[in-house]
């Protein structure tokens, strides 16, 4: 008896199936629970998918022919399902969508956060779905400017940002686009397109950015304003970039047994930013800042205490803008009184003895914070380390130049003979000192 090669049949709860075969003899099947099938005048055999599950279905003709059938029995509906999920997935970009067997194959990087969670709700809900999608990809990378001023109140409504008089307290928020610009010299923390008047004022700058840029430096070079911090941060789409500028205060701590611990808080600027860039070229961040200093007006025998403001937000912009936080005040009050001696304290005629010298201080605290979209191709960014390079070079005249960064598309030397084993003397000419993939080192002849 000749037996053919087994054949797969997938098919759902309900379906049936015909087989055309040739002088039916006999039919077998494995499981009945699973499947059931009938022949018709020996000429077609038909299937009945019964419940969800897996059975052999075997076939006999006269002539002395034997056919073997897997059955794989899927639920009821399985199919519009699985059609139903092909057609969601391939709307998703970077994501390839494969069919083995009753089991739909998610495959792909480099999707964004959205994307992700779609993906991932979608394989809670549906078991049949296998997620293989990589969530390890070649994110973008963000520069983060940014820049924490504090200024007297009356000078900020002159940076170019109007804030609503009236408002009483409270933190606000704006921003300020960057239309001139297509780059990140256009940053803050700049002025790269530099066209003042003879008088020194920036006023022939352009952009937003570098307007505001050049009122901040104008602000500190005049001393009405002080710029607490000025970092610049590159951080990978959805990670996290942190900085602090300040130091750290002892104080002092006793547990249940009463012994005394002593801990460190920090204190100063710090700022925790984390970047998102979305599928339409938005940035999505999340920003915390706090800036404290130490209060020298209240101390206790435990440590001092600390100034302390704060605020945290989310916040949407395109690459390239500027957002504004403000609203951050701090009121000073003071009062100093002179007087002679016994004469200043004589009830009514003592004021001609004595006078009085009141302070008011009045600051608001302005974050500028700037996101732009950059990569390691970025010609700003070559050209810093360029200039970087050659500022290091010049400060650091005597480096060794066998130290030199080694280069993917730069082979390294290969091995030579010592030959007379002559000393090996570095190199001290211009350019580097090896010369090929067989080069041979420099040597110093002998007098």
């Amino acid at each position: 008896m000749q037996a053919q090669t087994e054949q797969l049949l997938q098919m759902q709860a309900g379906e049936v199936r015909v087989l055309a075969l040739p002088d039916v003899a006999r039919v077998a099947v494995g499981d009945g629970h699973v499947v059931n099938a009938i022949t018709t005048e020996e000429k077609e055999v038909i299937v009945f998918a019964r419940n969800e599950g897996s059975s052999a279905v075997q076939i006999w003709t006269s002539q002395g022919l034997r056919y073997r059938y897997q059955v794989e029995v899927a639920p009821e509906g399985a199919r519009q399902t699985q059609a139903e999920l092909e057609s969601v997935l391939q709307r998703i970009p970077n994501a390839k969508v494969s069919v083995v067997g009753d089991k739909l194959l998610v495959e792909g990087s480099d999707l964004s956060d959205a994307d992700r969670k779609r993906v991932e709700t979608l394989t809670k809900r549906y078991p049949q779905l296998v997620d293989f999608t990589s969530s390890i990809g070649w994110d973008r990378m963000v520069l983060l400017d940014v820049q924490v001023v504090e200024v007297p109140k009356s000078q900020l409504r002159e940076l170019g940002v109007r804030w609503d008089t009236e408002s009483v307290g409270g933190a606000g928020m704006g921003v300020a686009w960057e239309g001139a610009s297509r780059g990140i010299e256009m940053r803050p923390a700049e002025a790269p397109l530099a066209l003042p008047f003879p008088a020194g004022i920036a006023a022939g700058y352009f952009g937003a950015n570098a307007l505001l840029s050049a009122k901040i430096k104008l602000l500190a070079q005049t001393g009405d304003a002080v710029v607490l911090a000025q970092p610049q941060l590159l951080a990978r789409s959805g990670a996290t970039a942190e900085f602090l500028a300040g130091g750290e205060v002892p104080y002092s701590t006793v547990d249940a047994r009463g012994n005394t611990n002593t801990s460190f808080k920090p204190y100063g600027v710090s700022l925790r930013i984390t970047p998102q860039v979305e599928a339409n070229g938005a940035i999505r961040s999340r920003m915390e800042v706090e800036v404290s200093s130490i209060d020298t007006a209240l101390s206790i025998p435990t440590g001092p205490s600390l100034k302390t403001r704060r605020a945290s937000t989310e916040f949407n912009v395109r690459s390239g803008q500027t957002l504004v936080l403000a609203g951050f005040i701090s009121r000073e009050l003071s009062s100093n009184v002179s007087k002679v001696p016994g004469l200043g304290d004589i009830p009514v005629l003592g004021e001609l003895f004595r006078s009085e010298r009141f302070q008011r201080q009045e600051t608001e605290l302005a974050i500028f914070v700037t996101p732009m979209v950059v990569d390691a191709e970025n010609p700003d960014l070559i050209d810093r380390i360029r200039r970087s390079s050659v500022a290091l070079d010049a400060a650091f005249d005597g480096a060794p130049r066998i130290n030199t960064p080694v280069r993917s598309a730069v082979s390294l030397p290969a091995l030579v003979d010592g030959g007379d084993r002559q000393a090996w003397q570095p190199y001290d000419g211009p350019g580097s000192q090896w010369s090929g993939t067989a080069a041979v080192p420099h040597r110093k002849e002998a007098p």
